[in-house]
């Protein structure tokens, strides 16, 4: 990991026999006094949908990380399910699944727990778990089972990823391999309070970066939070292909494994010539498009490339929260829990045709073999300006 700071100079002048206390200084001495601090402390109010505004306190950092690394895995948000809580969504609550009542106290994981079976489609038997061909050019569908590094729901965790990758290795021949790194500029911490009590109560934390860059990739287990990603789709009429279309859908949830929603699909365009104007008619009919990716999408999105995102950030909270913007990028309002947000920003960009998890492993490592081979985002242009190379000897 290399880090790249900048603080300002100080000159310190130590004599044995002067000791010097710190002095107040006045506004005529501030003023001609110059400096750079690595750190911003920000604290203001921002409204909530439903409740009380809440007050934001938010450290962000002046550093730019730049890191190549590998997580076998990130298990978030394992604590006590009671039977019976609150959970609702689509399709009889196993497609899509929501907490969506507020607690009623710092101390309530009754409400938003969410044991719900199954919770987003997290506990389903293996023969539901599959691609579809329609956004993953697999030749059909394919069980996530059968995907580089398998599948393994878990119900009872908000968020679990296996296999994560920061950054990526690329062969440049020869025995040389060159790292790219994922890099984020100005992370950040921020606190969110609850005063309406009168006691400043926290309910709230997340942490993140004001811009992230390069390429991530995981294997996604179960997932709480919002995926917004670009995807391009292979449309066809029968059994001929008539082009492609180019979607932004909304995947996430709580505990989910993602799947394609006609109220939160965007159709951003088509392609194909001809065919890009037959599908120019038919998308309105998103009933028969979605209807043509009967399973879950999230799990074979292993490859995403985050084109300097204002959107990337984990949060924990015990309520709904509405966090400050970053950026200019207003996300969407976290559920209760362990939570993450990539896209929505449209920084995120995810191949699914492809499907291969980036590759980040050197030749030795126990990866290697499973990852080895893909070349996943190896032609996107303004690649991360920090790189090393080594050899293979």
């Amino acid at each position: 990991m290399k880090i790249i700071k900048k603080l300002p100079a100080l000159i310190v002048m130590i004599c044995p026999s002067v000791w010097a206390g710190m002095q107040a200084m006045d506004e005529s001495e501030m003023s001609s006094t110059y400096g750079q601090a690595i750190f911003e402390v920000t604290d203001q109010v921002v409204s909530q949908p439903g409740g009380a505004d809440l007050s934001m306190l938010r450290l962000t950092i002046g550093a730019r990380i730049e890191i190549n690394a590998n997580v076998a895995e990130l298990s978030l948000g394992r604590y006590w399910r009671p039977e019976g809580t609150n959970c609702t969504g689509g399709a009889g609550g196993d497609k899509v699944c929501y907490n969506n009542v507020l607690p009623v106290t710092y101390n309530d994981n009754i409400n938003w727990a969410c044991t719900a079976k199954p919770c987003g489609s997290v506990g389903l038997a293996d023969e539901n778990y599959l691609s579809s061909s329609l956004t993953h050019n697999t030749g059909g569908e394919k069980s996530f089972f059968d995907f580089p590094g398998g599948f393994q729901p878990d119900g009872g965790v908000d968020i679990k990823l296996r296999d994560v990758t920061m950054g990526q290795v690329r062969d440049k021949g020869n025995g040389q391999y060159e790292l790219l790194p994922f890099i984020q500029e100005n992370p950040y911490f921020e606190f969110a309070f609850d005063e309406t009590s009168g006691v400043r109560k926290l309910v709230g934390f997340r942490l993140g970066a004001e811009e992230s860059f390069g390429y991530q990739g995981n294997i996604i287990d179960v997932i709480s939070g919002y995926i917004r990603p670009s995807i391009t789709a292979t449309a066809k009429l029968g059994s001929i292909t008539v082009g492609d279309l180019y979607l932004e859908a909304q995947l996430g949830g709580v505990r989910t494994i993602g799947w394609l929603d006609k109220r939160t699909t965007n159709f951003l365009g088509t392609s194909g010539g001809f065919g890009g104007a037959i599908l120019d008619l038919i998308v309105p009919d998103t009933d028969a498009l979605i209807s043509q990716s009967p399973h879950a999408q999230l799990f074979p999105v292993q490859s995403n490339y985050l084109e300097h995102s204002n959107a990337f950030f984990f949060s924990v909270g015990t309520r709904s929260i509405q966090w400050s913007s970053v950026q200019g990028f207003s996300p969407e309002v976290t559920s209760p829990g362990f939570w993450i947000n990539m896209g929505g920003d449209g920084g995120l960009i995810a191949k699914t045709q492809e499907g291969d998890h980036p590759n980040n492993y050197f030749p030795g490592h126990p990866n290697n073999p499973i990852y080895g081979g893909n070349t996943n985002y190896g032609n996107v242009a303004n690649l991360p300006s920090w790189s090393q190379t080594y050899n293979n000897n």
